[in-house]
This record gives C-alpha cells, sequence and structure tokens, in this order.
C-alpha cells in the first residue's frame, strides 16, 4: 500500500470546511478532477452514503469511481472508499479530517491506495502514479480551499500550479 497526506488551511470556521465535505455528491463543485458527481444514495452525507463520480483518469481519459463513505465522525472526519472504478486501482481509502486551526481550519488528505498489477502496479506507481496522483491530492486541496474562501466553484485551470 501506497499513502501520504496533503493539508491545507482554510479561511474558515470548522462547520463551514465540514458542510462542504459532508455534501458528498457536491465534489464536483470544488475539485477539479472531478467531471460530474452525484449522490447515490438517500442521504447527501453520514455512515454508508455512496456517490458516483467521473473524473479526469490517466492520459486525460474519463473514468468513474463509485465510492462509499465509512468511520463517518461528524464535524471531524471521514473515510471514503473507491470500492468500484475503471482505473488500474486494486484499493484505495481516502481519509478526510478537519480541526481547528484558530480561526481557520487544517484539513488534512491520506488516500491510501494499491494499484493493480502485482509488482508491475508498484513499478508503475514509483514512476509516474504517485506523482500524479499527489498531484491531484493538492488540487483537490486547493479546489476546497477556493470553494469555500471564495464560494465560486472552482475550475483545472484556477488550481493548477496552486
Amino acid at each position: 500500500m501506497s499513502t501520504f497526506t496533503k493539508e491545507t488551511r482554510i479561511d474558515a470556521p470548522r462547520a463551514e470546511v465540514w458542510k462542504v465535505l459532508a455534501d458528498l455528491g457536491s465534489i464536483e463543485k470544488w475539485n477539479p478532477g472531478v467531471v460530474r458527481s452525484y449522490s447515490t444514495s438517500d442521504q447527501p452525507g453520514g455512515e454508508g452514503a455512496t456517490r458516483h463520480c467521473d473524473v479526469i483518469g490517466m492520459g486525460g481519459k474519463t473514468a468513474f469511481l463509485e465510492e462509499r463513505a465509512f468511520d463517518w465522525r461528524e464535524g471531524e472526519g471521514f473515510k471514503i472508499d473507491i470500492y468500484e472504478t475503471n482505473l488500474p486501482i486494486k484499493s484505495n481509502v481516502v481519509t478526510f479530517t478537519v480541526a481547528d486551526d484558530g480561526d481557520a481550519t487544517l484539513v488534512k488528505i491520506s488516500p491510501d491506495y494499491k494499484l493493480k498489477f502485482g509488482l508491475i502496479g508498484a513499478m508503475m506507481d514509483r514512476l509516474m502514479v504517485r506523482r500524479r496522483f499527489e498531484q491531484g491530492m493538492e488540487e483537490l486541496a486547493a479546489g476546497l480551499k477556493h470553494y469555500v474562501e471564495s464560494g465560486a466553484e472552482t475550475s483545472e485551470s484556477e488550481t493548477a500550479g496552486v
């Protein structure tokens, strides 16, 4: 398994940041890597909530993710399990946590993933995938910050190089 953590400090109260994160189906509003998203469960967030995402995959092709929330700690964090995808991912659980940082909020995003294809997948991860995955998580964090602080939806060009 490969893991890393990205952090961002958002100039807004934790409750405001949590409200955005907890609405799972609206991730397309602030994650520039998500082309389309929607809830696939009756509740928009909480333990067991699910969503569908169409994302920009390797080579710019659209891929899909079916995701489920678990380990939900209201106002503090949750985990997202990508349980079905057409990407070469064997498993991927992303942990989101939020904490007060003075008048602001510190958000931590920690994916824990493993690629398909055994040793070849591990080599692909070291050579190119991890670098791209880290960039994607940086863009996700920057998009969340931009959306919460400005209220404006995020596009890929707005967070590139942030």
